[in-house]
């Protein structure tokens, strides 16, 4: 518990972490006022899909799949960097040196990066919602029902499995960025899976894909959106959670192989 809290500590004061949330804010701003301000362009009769980002209640589930790519991007570059500096800045060592345990400080720092994320993600949501509602505004398009019942009973669901679905991409980043020493390597890891996926969905049969990391975390939000919590959601949740425990452990396993100089 105590690695936990100066692990939370820590995050919390690198002006990196401040600064990732900004970019996402920013993201997310400019995809939604950008798409409200071309919507009056668009033809009445092609306006569907847009409904679906812009008009309530189907714009909660849109607004996760789009915040999912850029939180889970985001996150994949923090932990990256946090990683790659707990060589070059020597504070894996550190710890160690004073009697750290090494699987349990990486454990312990995916897991602040874990609640960090949390705290990320729904400020990020709220303030989706908020862009969503400027965007159809722009857009002239009817702004639904964001009170609908049916959608608030299922909204905590769907934030859970965003935030887990970015919390998988977070670990991986961290555990290629530990293991390389690199504080790019994490971002790039999670960026080549993500455009592999999308080239692989071509020829590789959609059984297959769908245990791959990207798609698995994408349909787990993608089912809670449309299903909450059912059978249906298991699998994805399974698959994503594998990856996340499969990172960690990576991660934990090198830095107690790895020399500490």
């Amino acid at each position: 518990m105590r690695l936990l809290s100066v692990s939370i500590l820590k995050l919390a004061r690198r002006p990196a972490s401040g600064r990732t949330m900004l970019v996402m804010l920013g993201l997310a701003a400019v995809v939604y006022l950008s798409v409200g301000a071309s919507a009056r362009s668009v033809p009445t009769d092609e306006r569907a899909p847009l409904a679906a980002l812009l008009s309530f209640p189907d714009a909660y589930g849109g607004l996760a799949g789009i915040l999912v790519t850029i939180a889970g991007l985001a996150g994949a570059a923090l932990a990256g960097t946090v990683a790659g500096s707990e060589w070059s800045w020597g504070t894996f060592r550190v710890a160690v040196a004073r009697g750290a345990s090494r699987a349990g400080y990486v454990v312990a720092t995916v897991a602040a990066l874990a609640l960090l994320a949390l705290a990320g993600w729904l400020a990020l949501y709220a303030a989706g919602v908020l862009f969503v509602g400027i965007g159809g505004a722009l857009s002239g398009l009817p702004p639904g029902d964001p009170l609908d019942a049916g959608a608030l009973a299922s909204l905590p669901i769907l934030l859970a499995a965003g935030w887990w679905a970015v919390v998988m991409q977070t670990s991986i980043g961290f555990a290629v960025g530990f293991a390389t020493r690199s504080q790019v390597a994490g971002i790039a890891a999670v960026i080549g899976l993500l455009l592999a996926e999308q080239f692989a969905a071509v020829i590789v049969p959609a059984d297959v894909l769908r245990f791959a990391p990207i798609t698995a975390s994408s349909a787990l939000v993608s089912t809670a959106a449309l299903s909450g919590l059912d059978g249906a959601i298991l699998l994805p949740l399974a698959i994503t959670t594998l990856y996340v425990v499969a990172a960690v452990a990576g991660a934990a396993l090198f830095a107690r192989r790895a020399e500490v100089a």
